[in-house]
């Protein structure tokens, strides 16, 4: 009697694994509801007794508990929203931040960023052509602009351009002169440096104004007008970028004419935008002399250097007030289709001490 007793009982436990039901990856609805173990399949076997086929759905997952609190996700905004309704298909890459919204936004700022070169200049190229900025951005009061880019006329007065290509492209109708500019450098050194600042600067010229003068003079007048046009489309491509960016920036030429400038960078020396845009101003006047000696040598050492697009270094910027603003000093040379330096795009950090 207690033999197969002890039989019976070690059978049923070899069975009760094999005849455990298998845990579903999610439960129907109704085994949901009554707490019970559903299977994968759909019906499945506890509403098919039950007469509860024709309503047998896979449950609502429940939130995690430290995500119930969290209204992150509802904040997560559409792009397509902000940028318009045709937007540029992002591609999905993983930056290893552990969030697809940062990741999202990341691959944005990126897209963003690679997307202001001058090799995308043309009528329909840009921000707006691959739907990063809505072609009617300069409504969007979230989109305001913090500087306006210049035009300087053949007279050299300066004024205010409008912030549409197809302006840009009406308005430029004749080339720059870049040659004033290199000119007003000279006499600008001559009356406020040392000899010695003199002799390095005049170097620094001697080694990339050649080359300069000897590409320039290969081209026609209509090239001319159209590496101008290519500047001021630039310009209107770097005034949106930096209405994204928090980081001092300024945008000049290769002859140091300021022409982009962001509010950051005027907060940061206390100049105003009419000071530095309503006249003819050049960067290295913003500058102690030290500085501008050492940026002109660098400028040099790297306007046809192409293995070396981004140059970093220190310089002091001078307050209207005459007070120095030591900051670490980014450069970035921008060059149009003939390989001749078109913008320096100048990114400028304080430093603490």
């Amino acid at each position: 009697m207690s033999e197969s007793t002890q039989t019976s009982s070690s059978e049923h436990n070899d069975t009760a694994p094999s005849m455990r039901r298998k845990k579903a990856t999610r439960a129907c609805f109704h085994c949901q509801k009554a707490h019970l173990t559903c299977d994968d399949s759909r019906p499945c076997q506890r509403c098919i007794k039950r007469d509860l086929a024709a309503t047998c759905t896979d449950g609502i997952r429940k939130k995690a508990k430290y995500l119930q609190d969290s209204h992150y996700d509802d904040n997560i905004v559409d792009p397509s929203t902000l940028f318009g309704p045709e937007s540029y298909p992002l591609a999905t890459v993983n930056y290893g931040f552990g969030s697809e919204a940062v990741n999202l936004e990341y691959s944005i700022l990126s897209t963003m960023l690679s997307s202001a070169s001058t090799e995308s200049l043309g009528p329909h190229n840009g921000f707006a052509d691959i739907g990063m900025i809505d072609q009617n951005w300069q409504q969007q009061p979230q989109l305001q602009r913090t500087t306006s880019p210049v035009i300087t006329t053949p007279g050299g007065k300066k004024k205010m351009s409008s912030n549409t290509p197809e302006n840009v492209y009406a308005n430029v109708k004749t080339p720059f002169s870049y040659t004033e500019g290199f000119h007003y450098l000279v006499n600008w050194v001559k009356e406020r440096m040392e000899k010695e600042h003199i002799e390095r600067i005049v170097r620094a010229l001697a080694t990339f104004r050649p080359s300069f003068i000897a590409l320039i003079m290969n081209l026609t007048e209509e090239d001319l007008i159209f590496m101008e046009k290519c500047f001021q489309r630039t310009i209107l491509e770097f005034e949106k970028l930096i209405s994204f960016s928090g980081t001092p920036t300024v945008v000049w030429r290769r002859t140091g004419e300021i022409a982009l400038v962001g509010k950051e960078f005027l907060l940061l020396t206390q100049w105003t935008k009419d000071q530095l845009l309503g006249k003819t101003t050049y960067i290295y006047e913003v500058m102690d002399n030290q500085s501008a000696v050492e940026y002109w040598e660098k400028f040099a050492a790297h306007a046809f250097d192409n293995s070396r697009q981004s140059i970093m270094t220190t310089c002091i910027l001078m307050r209207p007030s005459g007070l120095p603003v030591p900051c670490a000093f980014c450069f970035t040379i921008k060059r149009d289709i003939f390989d001749i330096p078109l913008a320096i795009v100048g990114n400028f950090l304080p430093i603490l001490s």
